[in-house]
């Protein structure tokens, strides 16, 4: 499997299950044009997804339908680890589907072969649509066609802060390293029992974190690695890697958040015992007071932005495109299908299924309705966020094997002092090419 194409989500709501492959081509795309109502005749479409919630699904719908009174939406909604074995198996026995929700990162080629090209469907809205989301979802497909739209991206890493903390301690956002380490030096000097900064320490997350830094000065030293020929011994890995101990190194981060495993950073930023919280966009329903108030979080005020810049260059992140919609080749319900896939993604249904701030929109320029964040520190951050998350300086690839194995230990090695950066990059480089983690031309 080629690694380039083999992005995985982070957040539970896109776990999935193994993919059961499709038997075979549908064979009916040429016939589309055959079978698509015309505009204004009744219609109802069969809409098959695991995403976003049901009851949001149910309001983006109802909106739907009010604009279109002649479209009947019936919604079918499954648990995330079951959905992608029954959708394969569903339009291999041709069941009667008309949009059918797609994991970008797992799904694409598992049903691609049932799904009418996006170019067979699209209108003029599609140029409203990010490039970067489009060009990442096309370049997951084997044949580098676009099978479906993504609604959204989500990216990593994003720091999110305690606004009041901050504001309490006569703290600004920090952009810098130096800046960072001027307010983490305050935050304990006002609040010794706080935590300044907090992230996991487990192996899978050092690959974000390294990357969050290398990219500043690097961009797309990740897709450089794992979708082409780039070396993990380049010049540009080792400053990455330097670039991530220095805030070790300058006393920003203690050692002791790398024992940190599981949900446990969210626990201590959620009790208000941390500063600064790094995860990714995932976590984004922090920045609502409405949500934090639903899950019993005592905090104030909640922000965003991204990681402060160690050396210079530019913010960088790593972003995947989810939550895709696409037309099954047998669908006898074509323009009314895209018409609902237009709205989901451009329409009004955006301002229905953002508000969950799962996903960061597809949509060009989209800023949430007022009421959904009402904090200027949330409404600044969600903004910060999707601008780093709708033009990534990769995508979010990986090739896990390698990373539970020896990438993500190397990485801590360097962390704590047992490996250089120059030794870790190496022994990296060396793994890589051993034919034990097949990568790029390899698969």
């Amino acid at each position: 499997m080629n690694t380039r194409k083999k992005l995985f989500a982070a957040g539970a709501v896109f776990a999935t299950a193994v993919l059961l492959a499709g038997c075979g081509s549908s064979g009916g795309v040429g016939g589309a044009e055959e079978v698509e109502q015309a505009t204004g005749e009744d219609a109802t479409i069969n809409y098959w997804t695991w995403f976003p919630p049901e009851a949001t699904l149910n309001a983006a719908i109802e909106a739907f339908e009010a604009e279109n009174p002649n479209i009947t939406v019936n919604l079918r909604v499954f648990e995330a680890a079951d959905y992608a074995k029954q959708l394969s198996l569903a339009l291999s026995a041709g069941e009667d589907i008309d949009v059918a929700g797609v994991q970008v990162s797992a799904m694409t080629n598992a049903v691609k072969d049932f799904m009418l090209p996006v170019e067979d469907w699209e209108g003029d809205w599609i140029q409203d649509v990010n490039e970067s989301m489009l060009a990442q979802t096309a370049g997951i497909a084997d044949d580098g066609v676009l099978y479906s739209v993504p609604m959204g991206s989500i990216g990593s890493p994003i720091m999110y802060y305690n606004a009041a903390m901050l504001e309490e301690a006569g703290v600004e956002v920090p952009t810098t390293s130096a800046e960072w380490k001027s307010a983490v030096d305050s935050i304990q000097a006002q609040f010794p029992d706080v935590n300044p900064v907090v992230f996991q320490g487990e192996t899978y997350w050092q690959e974000e974190m390294l990357f969050g830094f290398a990219e500043q000065n690097s961009p797309g030293l990740s897709d450089d690695i794992f979708g082409g020929d780039g070396a993990w011994d380049q010049e540009a890995m080792i400053d990455g890697l330097n670039a991530y101990k220095s805030i070790f190194d300058d006393g920003i981060v203690s050692t002791d958040v790398l024992s940190l495993t599981g949900t446990r950073p969210n626990e201590i930023f959620a009790a208000g015992e941390a500063a600064f919280y790094i995860d990714g966009s995932w976590q984004n329903s922090l920045l609502s007071a409405d949500y934090r108030e639903t899950a019993g979080i005592d905090l104030e005020d909640v922000g965003a932005a991204p990681l402060p810049l160690v050396d210079g260059g530019s913010p960088a992140v790593r972003a995947l495109a989810e939550g895709g919609l696409a037309i099954p080749a047998s669908s006898s319900n074509v323009e009314a299908a895209s018409l609902f896939i237009e709205f989901m993604v451009v329409g009004g249904g955006v301002d229905v299924w953002a508000k969950d701030l799962v996903l960061v929109p597809s949509l060009n320029g989209y800023q949430l309705p007022d009421d959904v964040l009402q904090s200027s520190a949330a409404q600044e951050g969600f903004a910060a966020a999707a601008a780093v998350i709708g033009d990534p300086t990769s995508p979010r690839t990986s090739q896990q094997d390698f990373l539970n194995a020896v990438e993500g230990n190397a990485i801590l090695d360097v962390l704590r002092g047992e490996q250089t950066a120059e030794e870790a990059a190496a022994y990296m480089q060396e793994e890589w090419t051993s034919g034990r983690y097949p990568h790029g031309s390899d698969q």
